[in-house]
């Protein structure tokens, strides 16, 4: 399905708008990330299309579908839901940094190791992204949530950072390919279905995706090592076209809003239980939830890795992104993202 028949269905099936304080149904169009991924069809699908509408009463319902459904890579997302071709979008951050430098300040490869400390950088820099989004893009933020961490897969072993030395390592987002090139890698930028291709004809020797997104989509096939290095987390925002938004009355606003923070939650939770599962099923080290385990070998950070991922972030990932934003940006940034991630920016 395109994106321009998609829309004419949406335009023809959406509901009618509100009449004095009698109001027909609101009908939603939400697109959401790609279906195989565990978190659409646990979560994403089944609460836009069902929960969603009882948890609003039934004031406000949702029709969801996917990227895949829709052909889309990801990366046109940011700009699909400014022209307000969705009613509310799920923006995978990597994807979509080139737009925007703030929103990307949210999602600077290997700065955040963890999701308690993911949580608390959102916590403080959310009015940062909303205000970006609804001034720049015309999108109101209604949430944001990771996705299991991105590791990396390679076809040969990995003993340490030093041992991407050479390798073609595909990749998403400015600051992750500033990373990896930074540690002697060569980016290339693959789309994601498209990489276990990739991985089988040499065009990369390595990948970087999340735990459980690498086994949906049969990286252990075509890869033997897993290297455990937080690279990023997939952040996700989802946001609503402002024109949409404002024609909904207060009530039903304050409602959406409510629901979609119930949404968030269970998105963030299912990130933590994912990003263990995806572990475990790509290396067999304990049952996999999702199918037959992988035995892919797994390699930790040394403290020389460590060492070396701080290094690199400071002195490339961090001046790299700092130039691509303004004086008030980075300050901004440094405030709040950086002061949780303990590390600081130079405008």
């Amino acid at each position: 399905m395109s994106v321009l028949n998609w829309l004419g269905g949406a335009l023809i099936t959406a509901a009618v708008a509100v009449s004095g304080q009698a109001a027909a149904q609101t009908s939603l169009k939400v697109v959401a990330p790609w279906s195989n991924l565990n978190a659409y069809g646990k979560v994403e699908q089944p609460f836009w299309s069902k929960k969603f509408g009882e948890l609003t009463g039934g004031q406000v319902t949702a029709q969801v579908t996917s990227y895949s459904e829709l052909g889309l890579s990801g990366v046109e997302l940011l700009r699909l839901a400014k022209l307000g071709v969705f009613d509310i979008a799920h923006i995978v951050v990597g994807y979509s940094v080139a737009d925007d430098p703030v929103i990307e300040g949210l999602e600077l490869s290997t700065l955040i190791q963890d999701i308690p400390t993911g949580q608390k950088a959102l916590d403080a820099y959310r009015p940062a992204v909303a205000e970006t989004l609804l001034k720049k893009h015309n999108l109101v933020l209604l949430g944001a949530y990771p996705n299991p961490s991105q590791v990396l897969y390679c076809r040969e072993p990995v003993k340490s950072l030093a041992d991407l030395k050479g390798r073609k390592v595909r990749f998403y987002g400015a600051s992750m390919n500033d990373f990896i090139s930074a540690a002697g890698a060569v980016g290339v930028s693959v789309p994601l279905a498209e990489v276990v291709p990739s991985l089988q004809r040499g065009v990369v020797d390595c990948g970087i995706t999340g735990t459980l997104t690498g086994y949906s989509f049969k990286w252990p096939e075509v890869t033997k090592n897993l290297y455990t290095m937080r690279f990023g987390w997939g952040l996700t925002l989802i946001a609503a076209s402002k024109a949409k938004w404002d024609a909904l009355p207060k009530d039903r606003q304050e409602a959406t809003r409510k629901a979609v923070g119930t949404l968030e939650q269970e998105l963030w939770a299912l990130a933590a239980s994912d990003d263990k599962a995806g572990l475990d099923c790509n290396t067999g080290r304990a049952a996999c939830a999702y199918g037959a385990p992988a035995a892919m070998a797994l390699t930790e950070p040394s403290a020389a890795d460590e060492a070396e991922r701080k290094r690199i972030l400071q002195d490339v990932v961090l001046k790299k992104w700092a130039a691509r934003c303004d004086k008030a940006c980075v300050e901004q940034w440094n405030a709040t993202v950086g002061k949780v991630a303990g590390v600081t920016a130079a405008p």
